[in-house]
């Protein structure tokens, strides 16, 4: 009988034909290439972090050197440029880590302030609870305990996290000063490596790449700001302690999906209320601070960005989960635009469109 009969023409009685070979090495080959690129991805990521995210600043910052062209030299725009954002970026850096240096001061402050009012909570409980739960309240102390301690590992990670950012943030100034000066020569590098056909491709491609996450972060920094300057005033207003960096923190954390504005929101409140105590004014701000980030997600956001991004939300949560466990909040913070990149580039390869096509939000 001839091997290439099919099943059904071999009868029930014959076992079923093994599997295409060119199948099974196209997914192997697939698997070794995923677990080698997983593998650069967090070996190489004390390099490849400060340089996308000086990538991602000099996409932002282009429009002003645009601005500056137009009234200086092109080398003295562009220097004027790169020293001004590498000081705001390490000025940037450094504010950050000390704001969160003097938070963790505060910490025994803090925890003390819990205690108390933990312990208020447990008087009032045992007070006003009926009899069937009387047994409530003895639950409390390991709470207190467990808030406590939550409380020092989050604000010591905290702290650890800015020692960090202030590293990473002079690594990115000296990134983005480079960049900044050989912004203007990459088309010309281009033509000068790659035959015409295929320079103009690629050319067209970074136009693309380019345009996208411009757009992108050009709107996203103007509704982080509407978001940040209320908090900021808020929290200023009713007297809580470090508002400069809590409206940072909310500022950067708007770039995070989802996650970033529930964690800018939820922190500050915790704080209001460990250092004003029960009453009406953290009330008062733990209300005016949901009111300006429910107004942000629903009204500004939407009227702003629009279909700005292009990516279904599964895939926008799939990649925040991706890059977190690969590069921590920094991946977090580069998942969308390199998530964006990855789609627009998918789409220019013929055989990878259909997954071009699974990223987006239509």
């Amino acid at each position: 009988m001839n091997g290439a009969e099919s099943v059904s023409e071999r009868g029930p009685g014959w076992p079923p034909r093994p599997p295409d070979a060119h199948a099974l090495t196209t997914a192997a080959a697939g698997l070794v290439a995923a677990a080698a690129g997983w593998f650069l991805l967090r070996e190489l990521a004390p390099l490849l972090r400060p340089l996308l995210l000086a990538v991602l600043l000099c996409y932002a910052l282009l429009p002003a050197h645009n601005w500056l062209r137009r009234r200086l030299p092109d080398a003295a725009a562009l220097a004027v440029l790169a020293v001004a954002s590498a000081g705001i970026v390490f000025l940037g850096g450094l504010l950050f880590q000390r704001s969160a240096v003097e938070l963790y001061d505060e910490l025994p402050a803090l925890v003390a302030r819990g205690q108390y009012l933990f312990g208020e909570a447990r008087d009032f409980l045992a007070g006003h609870l009926p009899p069937w739960l009387a047994g409530f309240g003895i639950e409390l102390p390991s709470a207190e305990a467990a808030g406590a301690n939550k409380l020092r590992e989050g604000l010591g990670a905290l702290v650890g996290h800015a020692a960090d950012v202030l590293l990473e943030a002079v690594v990115v100034g000296f990134y983005l000063v480079f960049m900044l000066l050989e912004a203007g020569r990459f088309p010309q590098r281009v033509r000068a490596a790659f035959a015409p056909d295929r320079a103009e491709q690629i050319l067209a491609v970074a136009g693309r790449v380019n345009a996208a996450i411009a757009g992108y972060f050009k709107i996203k920094v103007k509704a982080s700001l509407v978001l940040a300057v209320p908090v900021t005033l808020v929290l200023a207003a009713f007297g809580v302690k470090f508002p400069l960096f809590w409206g940072a923190l909310t500022f950067f954390c708007n770039f995070i999906p989802y996650l970033g504005s529930a964690f800018a929101c939820t922190a500050p409140i915790v704080l209001a209320l460990l250092q004003l105590g029960l009453g009406w004014q953290p009330a008062v701000v733990a209300g005016l601070l949901i009111a300006v980030h429910l107004m942000s997600a629903y009204l500004v956001e939407p009227a702003l960005t629009g279909k700005a991004v292009g990516l279904s939300p599964l895939v926008i949560l799939a990649s925040l989960a991706f890059w977190y466990l690969c590069w921590g909040l920094t991946g977090m913070f580069l998942a969308v635009p390199l998530t964006v990149v990855l789609k627009i580039v998918l789409e220019n390869v013929a055989l990878a469109r259909p997954f071009a096509r699974l990223l987006g939000e239509e």
